[in-house]
């Protein structure tokens, strides 16, 4: 059976419920996906509250969220040359993985499918997209250069803890990143200074500045005016988070490049690169991972485990 997770309305987590689905069939330049593991991001909450409909709209009833995973091609469809019945691969793009198999688009052109290298768990797959992606993205906004200082709003979460990464892996001289002092460990094991929030986080940050470039991954006033006051030039400093107020101050909105997760896996290389899985869910219990992801203070990826194994492996 197809185990996915769907929704009929807008709502909140609760509007979620599994359910079994026709096993999918590859069409001409598709091939079917069986997902081992699937990221859990904030914009899954933000399609399911009908925030970013105008952006993402989706078809109800019968929604489904999931825009990255990773797991194995079970059948290709005519003219597919890219792929073949047993690769590993990493599914990303628009939303509908949260569910057990996938009918996926497997032209270059489309951009939603890459293979995998073979160093990556599933896990690690799984959250490689929007983490790592979004990162590599906003970094190269930027322009960030060997040598350079840079600055990471929100450096604890997924997103942010790629930033660093990568950065690293640019040559940055050097990464400071804001978090709450109980996340201060993963920012310096990822190899960032790590800076508290609170009252006086401009004058703490303008200790270590000023800054070359400037990532937030966290969005809002304080943030916005940090990014403002401490790095010069409005082309060197990049949101994550849509925010009209911060465009309108000088602070760009992220904008994605094409084949931006095989960029990332090129940029990897053999390097390190691990981000940590906070929790694990099996996949009939979405609504509560993304329930988990609302609340915020994460410290890491959540992930959804499909198959006959999730229960046993599922740690919330």
């Amino acid at each position: 059976m197809n185990t996915a997770v769907l929704f009929d309305r807008y709502g909140d987590p609760g509007v979620l419920y599994p359910a079994e689905v026709p096993d999918p069939v590859a069409g001409p330049g598709q091939v079917v996906v069986r997902h081992t593991a699937i990221g859990v991001n904030p914009i899954d909450w933000k399609i399911l509250s009908g925030e970013v409909r105008a952006y993402v709209p989706m078809d109800l009833p019968g929604g489904c969220l999931g825009v990255e995973g990773a797991g194995v091609v079970v059948e290709v469809g005519a003219g597919v040359r890219r792929f073949r019945v047993g690769d590993r691969v990493i599914r990303h793009g628009r939303p509908g993985a949260f569910r057990e198999y996938e009918a996926v688009a497997a032209s270059q052109e489309a951009d939603e499918l890459t293979l995998c290298p073979d160093r990556f768990s599933d896990e690690q797959a799984a959250v490689l997209p929007v983490a790592a992606g979004t990162a590599y993205s906003a970094l190269r906004q930027v322009g960030l250069r060997p040598g350079e200082r840079l600055l990471v709003h929100g450096a604890s979460g997924g997103v942010g803890l790629a930033v660093v990464r990568l950065a690293l892996l640019l040559g940055a001289g050097e990464v400071v990143g804001t978090a709450s002092p109980a996340r201060h460990g993963l920012v310096r094991a990822a190899g960032a200074t790590p800076v508290g929030y609170g009252e006086g986080l401009a004058q703490r940050l303008a200790e270590h500045g000023p800054f070359h470039a400037s990532v937030d991954c966290a969005g809002g006033a304080e943030p916005t005016g940090a990014a403002v006051r401490l790095v010069a030039g409005a082309d060197r400093r990049v949101t994550i988070v849509p925010d009209a107020a911060a465009q309108a101050r000088g602070v760009r909105f992220l904008e994605h490049l094409p084949l931006e997760l095989s960029s990332t896996l090129d940029l990897i290389g053999t390097a390190p690169f691990e981000l940590p899985i906070a929790a694990r869910y099996p996949l009939e219990q979405a609504g509560e991972a993304l329930a988990h992801s609302l609340r915020g203070g994460v410290g890491g990826k959540i992930v959804l485990v499909p198959g006959g194994e999730a229960r046993r492996r599922a740690t919330p």
